[in-house]
């Protein structure tokens, strides 16, 4: 069974990482969440989740499950990396997921199927929990 290791979560003015990798295999995959900003004017999905801004106290994953590695195609490579935008609601829940970029489409569910099963510690400004976006990048290796 794997286990999830959090090693690093550092707090700038404009970004905040979280980064996690697994325990018993090496390098299979790992995750890394940042509050940097991202424009999409055009995606009225996320018009509803804040930017963190200075001030605010941003997401903590609670609950961050490794990703299955999934099968791959034959011409396919053995790695790849996946960013997605993700929704995390005042109640930190995964509300909604967008990719961003991906190497490997083959990736692509595995990564949203398990960015979506995350729990976090909601984002919080003037001590009131608020729904905000995210930035998360998994990668992918055998």
């Amino acid at each position: 069974m794997r286990t999830l290791i959090l090693i690093a979560f550092a707090i700038s003015l404009s970004v905040c990482s979280v980064r996690a990798q697994t325990g018993n295999t090496p390098s299979e995959s790992s995750s890394t969440l940042s509050t940097a900003p991202v424009d999409f004017a055009d995606d009225q999905t996320f018009t509803q989740y804040q930017r963190v801004t200075a001030g605010m106290k941003p997401p903590k994953a609670t609950h961050a499950p490794d990703p299955k590695f999934p099968d791959l195609p034959p011409d396919a490579e053995p790695h790849g990396t996946v960013v997605m935008l993700v929704g995390v609601n005042a109640k930190g829940h995964v509300a909604a997921v967008r990719v961003l970029r991906s190497d490997e489409k083959a990736f692509e569910q595995s990564a949203v199927d398990t960015v979506k099963k995350w729990k976090f510690k909601p984002a919080e400004k003037s001590g009131r929990p608020v729904p905000v976006q995210v930035t998360v990048e998994m990668k992918f290796q055998r």
